[in-house]
Formats: C-alpha cells, sequence, structure tokens
C-alpha cells in the first residue's frame, strides 16, 4: 500500500440517496476494480470533536502504488465519467481530494474508526502551507496514540511537484470540472486506526492534546473522527 487516494466531502441532502446508490453501485466498484487499486473504504463523520465544517463522508483507496492513476483505463473513467457520475458531481460540497505517497506506518490490523488529520493545505495555484512532515513521522514513531492498532503518514505527490513545478501541480482532476467550486488537497495525510469507538476518542481527548503534538498542529489542519461503513477488495 505504497499510495493513497483520500476523498473528503458532502452532498447535498436532497441527494444523498442517489448518491449512495451511484458510489455503492457504481463509482466504488469502478475504482476498486482497476489493477493496482487494493481496496477502497468508505467512512461516514462520526459525532464529537470535528473539525468546524467537517466533511461527512470520507473514502480511502489504497494503492500499489500512486502511478495506478496515471493508466489508462483509471484516466479514461475520469475524462469520460458516466451520465449518472456527471448528474452526481455537481452536488458534491466541502471537497478535499488528496493523491499521495506512503512516508511511515506502523501496525498491521485494520480498525473500523479511524481519525484522520489533514495537514497542511494546498489550493489551486496560491502557495503551499505545508507542515512539518518529518516532525509527524518522528513524533508517531516514538510517542504513537497507545490505543491505535494502525496509523500512515503520507505525503502528497502535489507537495512533491510544488517544489518542482507549480504550474503541473495545480492541475485539478478532470472530474473537478463537474464539481462546484475547487477541491482542495492536504500537503499530508495521517490516518490512525482503531478497533473501537472509545480508543478513538481517547486519540481525539488525550494524545491529540498532548504537548508535543499541540506543538505541531496548525491552524489550517483538519482533524476528524469516522466509522467504517463499507469495505470494498
Amino acid at each position: 500500500m505504497n499510495g493513497l487516494l483520500a476523498v473528503w466531502n458532502d452532498c447535498d441532502a436532497h441527494m444523498l440517496s442517489r448518491y449512495e446508490d451511484w458510489y455503492m453501485h457504481e463509482h466504488l466498484p469502478d475504482r476498486v476494480g482497476l489493477e493496482g487499486v487494493l481496496n477502497g473504504v468508505r467512512y461516514e463523520v462520526a459525532g464529537g470533536k470535528n473539525s468546524p465544517g467537517s466533511p461527512r463522508f470520507f473514502t480511502s483507496y489504497d494503492l500499489a502504488d500512486v502511478e495506478v492513476l496515471n493508466s489508462p483505463a483509471y484516466q479514461q473513467m475520469l475524462q469520460t465519467p458516466s451520465a449518472l457520475t456527471q448528474e452526481i458531481m455537481p452536488h458534491f460540497l466541502n471537497m478535499w481530494r488528496t493523491v499521495a505517497q506512503l512516508r511511515a506506518h506502523a501496525g498491521r490490523s485494520a480498525g473500523a474508526w479511524i481519525v484522520t488529520l489533514r495537514l497542511g493545505q494546498l489550493l489551486g495555484s496560491a502557495a503551499p502551507r505545508l507542515t512539518d512532515l518529518r516532525s509527524w513521522t518522528d513524533l508517531l514513531a516514538h510517542t504513537a496514540p497507545p490505543r491505535a492498532c494502525r496509523w500512515r503518514v503520507y505525503e502528497s505527490i502535489i507537495a512533491t511537484q510544488t517544489r518542482q513545478d507549480t504550474e503541473a501541480a495545480a492541475k485539478p482532476s478532470p472530474e473537478a470540472r463537474f464539481r462546484p467550486g475547487t477541491d482542495a488537497s492536504a500537503h499530508a495525510v495521517v490516518l490512525i486506526e482503531h478497533l473501537r469507538e472509545a480508543d478513538a476518542r481517547s486519540t481525539l481527548d488525550e494524545w491529540l492534546y498532548s504537548p508535543a503534538v499541540r506543538a505541531l498542529l496548525a491552524p489550517q489542519d483538519r482533524i476528524d473522527i469516522f466509522l467504517e461503513m463499507a469495505r470494498m477488495t
């Protein structure tokens, strides 16, 4: 699982039924059916200490490598979306989409309760607001949440490209033309998985409020807790 496609979003309330049907019967199977897409996991936000304006949904796709998303099959899907995809996309709200490379991880067991950290923000061609990724990986390696069963740290490939080619880095996904507004992207993504709700709440209420963690968090960082709804491999 060297790569990740992570998507946070809301959907217009009156389209939720149509959205769920599309996601479970078309969108998720199409993506997971691609060679190199190892699984797709859908989550819904849980109550509690989420970021202001937290998206309701989070979807993660584990990739054998980020180059999977450059494959002709995936690019064909983006360039020629189905009629139903074109119908649903304009109702996406609060959209974050991050393609990222794995930088550090520990633990092997997936958990149903996940805390996501969107660190930094990359938006269009504006100057990126980055995060101290090395400090985060060092912190997790030495002082990980004690009740987590797995954690992973990813760096956005857009952040890497930004250091080399700002114009290329700002290029959006072809599907974004159907969505309102501009997709945001995190500079880094931290995923912390837990077996039980109490374990995830402990990470939120204790670990994330420890002095070492608070020293690394920035105002633009977003922290949310989600519960797994569906997993497809």
